[in-house]
């Protein structure tokens, strides 16, 4: 396990907005988020992130001298091999927190485990592109499909799996996830170059995918999580964390979801800043920063005050258990892995209003 410690950012005028200036001030929000000032100091000044490879993730990185100005002095990044680690870092006692797309984390343990859900991250990000054949996610029975999950990205041959957003999606629309639809298992940029030749019908795509593929002309969006109901109405991505450190340490939780939901209006009112803070992190490659900032434009950041957590977590697992994908209920997950007390006791003062 390596452990990589981020110092300071190293945009000079991304740090003049957020350290050397008021970040409330910049925000427009108000002196109110100055409380940090006269709070008490979190219980302990370490905290444990898992290293993002995802960068709609951004949020976390961005949040780096907001967890400075709240009293964090070791901010560490635990690197690790797929982009959804997270949960399996947080139960091996790895990391203290991390955020992940809320379907994929309902898979990963069963309610009572020693994690929980403690706040929002974002919405949207998912995009599936639809060739010139496909006028409809209904169009797609009996075509072939490029989905492949994000936990397969090193074993695309024999063990990829279909994303478990798209299985959601094929099951909302009333066709069988598993029956309906053929599965191409191939690397990522063979299934762009398969789809342009057309013997893929429908791509599921990430950012900056679904930018660089609308840039070059290719297919056509059927499904934008950004804008389309009902995924756009509910958290994609969410914030969870190890419950020890959470009940030992409930300042610096409090601290920890602050300063992300702080970083949500940065990315959303500089998404330039955050792309090459990507960049400068080798987390995403030069090339695509332009794509990136669209992206990031296109991610509804600064909505994240009017969405519940909670409903979240219940249509999230609602699906996925009306598709089998998981046996427990959603009650069965909000009342055993869930924690709004730190989020709540935001709500006053973040402006929120779910």
């Amino acid at each position: 396990m390596k452990i990589n410690m981020i110092d300071g950012l190293s945009r000079r005028d991304f740090m003049a907005k957020t350290v050397l200036t008021s970040t409330a001030v910049y925000l427009g929000l108000g002196n109110d988020l100055g409380l940090a000032a006269v709070e008490p100091p979190p219980e302990t000044t370490t905290v444990r992130f898992q290293k993002i490879l995802a960068p709609c993730w951004v949020p976390q990185l961005v949040a780096e001298p907001l967890l400075r100005e709240e009293g964090f002095t070791d901010i560490q990044y635990i690197e690790h091999e797929k982009i959804s680690q997270g949960e399996e870092d947080i139960l091996a006692g790895k990391v203290d927190f991390t955020a992940d797309f809320t379907a994929q984390s309902l898979m990963k343990f069963d309610p009572g485990s020693p994690i929980d859900f403690i706040s929002g991250l974002h919405v949207g990000c998912w995009s599936l592109i639809g060739s010139d054949r496909i006028k409809s996610v209904r169009d797609l029975k009996g075509k072939k499909v490029w989905a492949v999950g994000s936990a397969a990205t090193s074993a695309y041959a024999v063990k990829a799996i279909p994303n478990v957003f798209f299985k959601s999606l094929i099951g909302y629309v009333g066709l069988d996830p598993d029956n309906d639809v053929e599965y191409v298992v191939v690397p990522k940029n063979e299934a762009i170059e398969l789809f342009k030749r057309g013997e893929i019908d429908a791509f599921l795509s990430f950012p900056p995918g679904p930018q660089q593929l609308e840039a070059a002309g290719i297919g056509h969006t059927l499904v934008d999580t950004n804008v389309d109901r009902p995924w756009s109405k509910y958290y994609c991505c969410m914030i969870l964390g190890r419950r020890d450190f959470i009940r030992n340490n409930p300042i610096a939780t409090r601290k920890v979801i602050r300063s992300i939901l702080r970083a949500n209006d940065l990315v959303s009112q500089d998404p330039e800043m955050a792309a090459q803070l990507l960049v400068d992190r080798k987390l995403r490659k030069a090339d695509d920063q332009e794509f990136m900032v669209q992206a990031l434009r296109e991610i509804p950041y600064k909505k994240w005050r009017s969405y519940s957590p909670e409903d979240t977590i219940r249509f999230w697992a609602l699906r996925l258990n009306q598709l089998g994908i998981i046996k427990h209920s959603p009650q069965e997950f909000i009342s055993k892995n869930t924690d709004w007390s730190h989020i709540a006791s935001l709500k006053k003062e973040m402006g929120m209003t779910w």
